[in-house]
């Protein structure tokens, strides 16, 4: 009994559940290549920015959807063997979405830190699996954004910087989480300037014989984005999955105010919550789970594979209100709703339900959320630990 209490002390237990999943994954990957893989148009992106050639399609709502600074992030996956460009590629998704376990767990349960790290990581699991899998960027974008969050708390400026940078590169979405942080955190906001401003004009170092095609590749960018905004599919998990459930579609104008007035809403909801007593010590955790949760439930192009971020803020969440706040009933709720994340691993009808019911179980989560936070009898415990 002790071996084996001193065993789960480590954190090579939950080094080892990500290291038999990776490896699972990873002969799934030799097998079939080209099999359930989004990074052939990663691919194509960065072989056309090396060629010149315009990177976006003209037609469809599929296809590199991403900022030019993609196609150059993913420039020196184009020169390796197929097997271990998909390999590698899903490697450094892990390693940041890994960290950002190691982070949360160190800043948050400082004294449960290796029990924090394995428990997280068996609550996120089935949440990361689907994204992992594919080669989506969802993996590598809720970690920057979590680790840009967390670092914004400390006041470690240039590394919350650095991560934003990196998840306005992994997706545009993280324009609305960096925006936040920049508006929630005045000491970030001389930082988010200038990553702001370095962000822009990046495409252009790597243009300098033809700094033209850069600014054509903002102004593809800018069209397909227009283009791809109204996808006419049922097949998005956002908040009209949810509605297609009971036959109801939103017009492309009443979409719009939909989307609109959900950002108000989310910016109203967190600017409460920082009001509390006490507030900040937790309110860079509350700022990533709200912003993200927005982008889950308003960006009309949500997968589900992106339901990854909801997956971080679940799992913590699950753990700070069992063993900070001693609220086993609200634990054991967000514990009950993680695996519903995973659902689509089991194929078939189970992929169509999952359109409707991942924006349910969002909708449901941070609901609960605001309603233990705001119902508690304690000042918010749990202050992150700076250094």
């Amino acid at each position: 009994m002790k071996a084996k209490a001193m065993f789960l002390k480590e954190p090579v237990v939950g080094y080892a559940l990500w290291a038999v999943l990776f490896t699972v994954i990873s002969l799934m990957i030799a097998q079939h290549p080209s099999d359930r893989t989004v990074s052939l148009a990663y691919i194509q992106a960065a072989q056309r920015f090396l060629q010149k050639a315009p990177l976006y399609e003209r037609e469809g709502i599929h296809g590199f959807l991403y900022f030019p600074h993609f196609a150059i992030f993913f420039c020196p996956f184009v020169f390796m063997p197929p097997l271990a460009r998909e390999i590698l590629w899903r490697l450094f998704s892990l390693l940041l979405f890994v960290g950002s376990i190691r982070k949360i767990s160190s800043s948050f349960f400082p004294g449960l830190q290796s029990k924090a790290f394995f428990c997280f990581s068996l609550l996120v699991m089935a949440s990361s699996m689907a994204s992992l899998r594919n080669g989506q960027t969802n993996l590598g974008l809720g970690a920057a954004l979590m680790l840009g969050f967390l670092y914004c708390g400390e006041k470690k400026n240039f590394k919350a910087g650095l991560f934003f940078f990196l998840g306005l590169i992994l997706k545009p979405i993280a324009l609305f989480p960096f925006f936040c942080a920049a508006l929630f955190f005045p000491s970030f906001r001389k930082a988010a300037l200038a990553t702001l401003l370095f962000f822009f004009i990046f495409p252009f170092f790597f243009s300098m014989d033809r700094p033209r095609y850069a600014y054509e590749q903002y102004l593809l960018f800018l069209n397909r984005m227009l283009s791809v905004s109204q996808p006419n599919e049922a097949n998005f998990a956002d908040i009209q999955g949810l509605l297609y459930l009971f036959h109801l579609k939103l017009s492309p104008l009443l979409s719009l105010l939909t989307r609109s007035l959900g950002a108000i809403g989310t910016l109203l909801v967190v600017r409460s919550l920082g009001n509390l007593p006490r507030g900040s010590s937790l309110f860079p955790a509350l700022l990533y789970s709200f912003s993200t949760s927005y982008l889950l439930l308003f960006n009309p192009r949500t997968e589900l594979n992106s339901y990854v971020m909801l997956g971080l803020s679940l799992a913590f969440f699950s753990l700070y209100f069992g063993w900070i706040e001693r609220q086993p009933k609200a634990s054991l709720l967000f514990i009950f709703l993680t695996p519903l994340l995973g659902i689509e691993a089991f194929g078939g009808s189970w992929v169509r339900i999952g359109l409707w019911l991942k924006p349910l179980v969002c909708l449901l989560f941070e609901s609960l959320l605001v309603f233990f936070l705001f119902n508690r009898r304690s000042p918010v415990r749990c202050p992150i630990r700076s250094g």
